[in-house]
């Protein structure tokens, strides 16, 4: 693992083409990013584990939207007392509901994504843990209720449309339908695969007890039927999108008309979720390529949906934690922490 205070090079634009291949479907085999790509499978494969070894990149799973309704989605601004943000972060980065922690500006020190199996589950955790842990003097909690668009959908848009077609036409289709009840096993695959989202067919097998073609059977319609979703992630720094802004907003979201209309206007919109249990009935957020960017995201905002309504804006001045993965200041993964949401989180 690199030295955290030595800051990585920006990367290049077959990194940069590499990861998105990945981001459009992160099981691809590298022959066919090779493919893609126009390189030996060989030299791809060596491209990802350099990036992997430094925690440049990495590929992860977790529930997918199709979940939200079966467990529970929040998202906590946590107040801390002067000068125990970062203590508390970490301590917070270690706990496996707590998915994700940023230190933003704005009128919170910490915004945390949390999941547990139920609303009151989530309501001891917060009452009995975070309530309870030192260097907090507020917290404020919002439910996600639906998932419009999210990380996984998000690309960096660094390929040329033939390879984007090259890869998009093989891509295993979706085609979801009811949200499944995941058994044990389906819990422990998508634990597992949150370490190392490209851990071979052979491995998972051996781990769970079950035959590979059970494991690639299970595992293509999870994906399929969005219980389970797969990102690839990039140290957000090095990848030329550096910025990164969470809009609370009001807004008719049982247009999805206008919904798609704002998601196909702003194209650096990286999640937008339904809240419930505030003013804001949506959460938004944003990668932006400079600072100065943030000032007109509003208008553009607005313009393309003028019925959304900005009630709060906040900056991400470090992910201390992503999606299970803690982060140095650089924005590279050092660990990873299991995302076990369905255990008891007292």
């Amino acid at each position: 693992m690199p030295d955290r205070l030595q800051e990585s090079a920006p990367l290049d634009e077959l990194d940069l083409s590499l990861l998105n291949t990945l981001q459009i479907d992160p099981r691809a085999p590298w022959s066919r990013i090779g493919r893609a790509l126009d390189l030996d499978p060989v030299t791809v494969a060596r491209r990802w584990s350099r990036l992997t070894e430094t925690g440049v990149a990495w590929i992860t799973a977790q529930p997918g939207r199709a979940q939200i309704p079966q467990g529970c989605l929040a998202f906590v601004e946590v107040d801390c007392q002067a000068g125990r943000a970062l203590e508390v972060a970490n301590t917070l980065a270690r706990w496996p509901h707590v998915l994700t922690v940023e230190h933003t500006s704005g009128g919170r020190d910490l915004l945390l994504t949390v999941s547990t199996p139920t609303i009151p589950a989530l309501s001891g955790y917060l009452l009995e843990r975070l309530g309870t842990l030192p260097g907090i003097s507020a917290t404020r909690t919002q439910l996600g209720t639906h998932v419009f668009t999210h990380a996984t959908d998000w690309r960096l848009r660094s390929l040329e449309p033939r390879q984007r077609a090259h890869i998009t036409a093989e891509r295993p289709p979706r085609s979801p339908s009811a949200p499944q009840t995941l058994t044990e096993r389906d819990r422990l695959l998508i634990v597992r695969l949150g370490a190392d989202g490209r851990t071979s067919l052979t491995d998972l097998a051996e781990e769970l007890g079950v035959g590979i073609t059970t494991v690639r059977k299970r595992l293509a319609f999870l994906i399929a039927n969005e219980d389970l979703e797969l990102r690839c992630e990039v140290a957000q720094p090095l990848c030329g999108w550096p910025i990164s802004t969470s809009i609370w907003a009001q807004a008719q979201i049982d247009d999805r008309d206008a919904l798609n209309r704002l998601l196909a206007a702003v194209p650096e919109i990286r999640a937008c979720i339904g809240l419930a249990g505030g003013k804001a009935n949506l959460l938004i957020s944003v990668w932006l390529r400079s600072l100065p960017e943030v000032r007109g995201l509003e208008s553009r905002l607005t313009s393309a949906l003028p019925q959304l309504k900005v009630l709060d804006q906040a900056v991400s001045l470090r992910f201390v934690k992503r999606m299970g993965r803690i982060l140095d200041p650089a924005g590279r993964s050092v660990s990873s922490v299991p995302m076990d949401i369905w255990s008891d989180p007292s």
